[in-house]
């Protein structure tokens, strides 16, 4: 994995984040919100709602550091209910275009997974793969694909989360890419 040390941009994860993703979290489980359709352990299910609210976090920083208008109001805004197939997680203001962020845990996740029912559901225009993980208190952001591209792949066998489509996180497109397009307002 040597040629991986630069293929992805190391981000700071925060006190703040992950105070708020936790409080996030907690929100959740003491609520009953969400539905667990992966069958998963509890702690599972909850530290999948914890990761990805993190992951946004960290995502919103990052985009404020790098001067990257966009918009996502709802971000800490819990919804109520089981599923939550609508919006996105950011919305670049340039373009009006969609980000969903998607953040897994542990070395060996390598792929960025979209379950299919949530991509026939509401297909965004971006999907961006990041990964807690490796040195503490970091997070990897591997890079883009975009929803077109994602609506090529068939969705794939079961990685533990139902059928998902699915690109593998060192073939991303360059976070840094996805930086210049979104800052200069160029679609996707």
């Amino acid at each position: 994995m040597a040629d991986n040390l630069n293929r992805y941009r190391l981000l700071k994860i925060a006190d703040e984040h992950q105070h708020l993703a936790m409080a996030f979290m907690s929100e959740y489980k003491t609520k009953k919100y969400g539905k667990n359709v992966l069958g998963v352990p509890d702690d599972t299910f909850y530290g999948f709602i914890y990761d990805g609210k993190m992951g946004e976090l960290v995502f919103k920083a990052f985009l404020d550091s790098e001067h990257v208008d966009h918009k996502c109001p709802d971000i800490l805004k819990p919804h109520p209910g089981y599923f939550n197939r609508e919006g996105s997680d950011f919305e670049l203001t340039k373009t009006n275009e969609t980000v969903d962020v998607k953040t897994t845990r542990n070395d060996h996740k390598i792929r960025l997974l979209v379950r299919d029912d949530q991509f026939r559901a509401r297909r965004h225009d971006v999907y961006v793969g990041q990964r807690i993980g490796g040195k503490p208190s970091t997070l990897e952001c591997w890079g883009y694909v975009t929803g077109s591209e994602l609506a090529n792949v068939p969705p794939s066998a079961d990685f533990g989360h139902g059928p998902c489509r699915y690109w593998l996180l060192s073939d991303l497109h360059p976070i840094d890419e996805f930086v210049l397009k979104a800052r200069g307002g160029v679609r996707f």
